[in-house]
């Protein structure tokens, strides 16, 4: 494997590494947040699309297939998770004695995700010797076909968001 393609996205050698610099930029979270909540799109098949082409890599639909297949038995646990954690968000308010609990949660989940990114990038890692591909042109490319796979066309908008916001200036 060899550097991502300078310039387009904060590089990163593990996906762990990027979608925690990437999900750190200012503006990136609020947006893969409505992305999730909103049209039901994983977080961290998004930012896998976004360090794929940062190589110079498209993620067509064989890729893509291998992606949501390499991230669902992690992203199943990642969601049940979630869910259980935002059920206590109204809780651990009104009863401070929850509050432990919530973090706990907010930790697994975080945990989960890790697990999740570490499945797709052991998948992805073959696909990922740089090239002369346009990283900002993969990139939307890439999370459009996920978000029309996932019937969630409407969000084209919220991708262009996520993929400025995510490059480095």
């Amino acid at each position: 494997m060899t550097e991502p393609a300078p310039g387009a996205f904060v590089s990163a050698p593990t996906l762990w590494a990027f979608a925690g610099r990437t999900y750190g930029r200012e503006g990136v979270a609020p947006v893969c947040l409505r992305l999730q909540d909103e049209h039901d799109l994983d977080v961290d098949v998004l930012l896998a699309g976004l360090w794929i082409a940062s190589y110079g890599q498209p993620v067509d639909e064989d890729r893509l297939s291998a992606i949501l297949d390499a991230a669902a038995p992690a992203q199943a646990r990642v969601t049940q998770i979630r869910a259980l954690r935002r059920a206590l968000g109204a809780e651990r308010e009104g009863e401070p004695a929850w509050k432990a609990t919530y973090e706990h949660l907010k930790a697994a989940e975080l945990a989960a995700e890790r697990v999740e990114l570490e499945r797709i990038e052991a998948t992805v890692t073959p696909w990922l010797v740089a090239s002369e591909g346009e990283p900002i042109a993969l990139a939307r490319e890439g999370l459009r076909r996920y978000a029309c796979r996932q019937d969630a066309r409407s969000c084209d908008a919220l991708l262009d968001r996520l993929i400025d916001h995510a490059q480095t200036r």
